[in-house]
C-alpha cells in the first residue's frame, strides 16, 4: 500500500468538488471555515489531498501557526474528509503520513482530533484528557416522510402544534444579521456558547455559494418574530449552528417546527446529511434532548490527541 499526500494541490473549486465527493463532512474541514480563521486569528491553512495506490481516499486542512517565530503548531480538526469508508488501518496510514510535516526535529507539533470513531487509537500520539466530540447524523437521503415518522414521539407532537400556531417560516441570508444580534444577548445571559459570532460572519463572506448559510426565522400572525436558527452547507452535509427562541416562540414550539423547515430545504438544495452540530447531556441537557428528538445516528469520536 502506497499512501502520498499532496499539500496545496487543490484551488478553491477543484476542492470544493473533490469535498463534496465525500457525503458526511465536517464544517471545520471547509475550505470556508479554514479562511475564516485565516482572517480572525491568523491560521494558516494547508490543504491536503492523500491518495491511496493513485486514486484519492481523503482531503484534510491543517490551520498552522508559528509561536514565536521558529515553532510551527499544527490543528487537525475533524479530519481527514474521508471519500468513502476505508478500512481503519487505511485510516491510521492516511493519518500517519498527514503527520510528517509535524514533528520534533523540524521544530513541529500537531494536536489532532481526528475523524475516527470512539475507541480508536492512532499510533505513538498522546491522548489529551479532554471530552470527545459526540453528536448525530441525520440521513436527509431518506426522505420527508421516513424521517417524520423516525422523530421522537413528542418531539413530532410539538412540531404538530407548531404547524397548527399560524406561523409563518421565512428563509433568506439577509436574516443572519437579525439573528445573530439576538444570539449575542443569548450569549451574554449565558455566559457560554459554541460558535462565535464574528466567525459566522467571517464565515458568509467567505461561503462557496451565497446562500450556503441558511436562516431560517419563524413569525407570529402579529408579525413579531419569535425564533431563528441557523445552518452551514459544506459540500453536500450541512451543520446546525445556531437557534434562538424568544418566550412566545417557546411557547408555539417554534424551534420544532423551523428545524424541520430546515430539513425540507435542504433536501431540496440537494444535501444529503446533516449534523445536529454536538450533543452535550452534561452542559447543555435541554439543547441535547431537544436535538435528539430527531432520532438521528449518534456519533462519538475518538478524543484529542497530540503528535511531535
Amino acid at each position: 500500500m502506497t499512501i502520498r499526500v499532496e499539500w496545496n494541490r487543490l484551488d478553491r473549486e477543484q476542492w470544493e468538488a473533490v469535498f463534496s465527493l465525500a457525503g458526511r463532512s465536517a464544517l471545520v474541514q471547509s475550505w470556508a471555515y479554514g479562511e475564516a480563521k485565516r482572517v480572525m486569528e491568523g491560521w494558516t491553512p494547508r490543504r491536503a489531498v492523500v491518495g491511496k495506490d493513485g486514486e484519492p481516499v481523503a482531503l484534510a486542512q491543517v490551520l498552522e501557526k508559528r509561536i514565536g517565530g521558529l515553532v510551527r503548531v499544527g490543528r487537525l480538526n475533524r479530519g481527514p474528509v474521508w471519500l468513502g469508508d476505508p478500512p481503519t488501518a487505511d485510516k491510521l496510514a492516511v493519518i500517519e503520513s498527514l503527520r510528517a510535516p509535524w514533528r520534533l526535529w523540524r521544530l513541529a507539533a500537531l494536536s489532532l482530533a481526528p475523524e475516527l470513531p470512539e475507541g480508536t487509537a492512532p499510533p505513538g500520539l498522546w491522548r489529551r484528557k479532554a471530552d470527545s466530540w459526540g453528536s448525530a447524523w441525520l440521513d436527509l437521503g431518506l426522505g420527508e416522510e421516513v424521517l417524520r415518522k423516525r422523530l421522537d414521539g413528542k418531539w413530532r407532537n410539538m412540531l404538530n402544534a407548531a404547524e397548527r400556531a399560524r406561523l409563518t417560516v421565512e428563509a433568506s441570508p439577509a436574516l443572519l444579521p437579525w439573528l445573530l444580534d439576538r444570539y449575542r444577548g443569548l450569549l451574554a445571559e449565558k455566559g457560554f456558547g459554541a460558535t462565535p459570532p464574528a466567525l459566522v460572519e467571517t464565515l458568509a463572506v467567505h461561503a462557496w455559494r451565497p446562500d450556503d448559510l441558511l436562516v431560517l426565522r419563524a413569525v407570529t400572525e402579529e408579525s413579531e418574530a419569535v425564533a431563528g436558527i441557523l445552518l452551514a452547507r459544506h459540500g453536500t452535509s450541512a451543520t446546525y449552528l445556531i437557534g434562538w427562541n424568544g418566550d412566545e416562540g417557546r411557547k408555539r414550539k417554534a424551534n420544532n417546527l423551523l428545524l424541520w423547515r430546515a430539513v425540507v430545504e435542504l433536501r431540496r438544495r440537494g444535501v444529503g446529511w446533516l449534523d445536529l452540530g454536538g450533543i452535550d447531556e452534561r452542559l447543555t441537557p435541554g439543547i441535547a434532548a431537544f436535538k435528539r428528538g430527531m432520532n438521528g445516528e449518534d456519533y462519538r469520536l475518538a478524543g484529542e490527541f497530540v503528535g511531535v
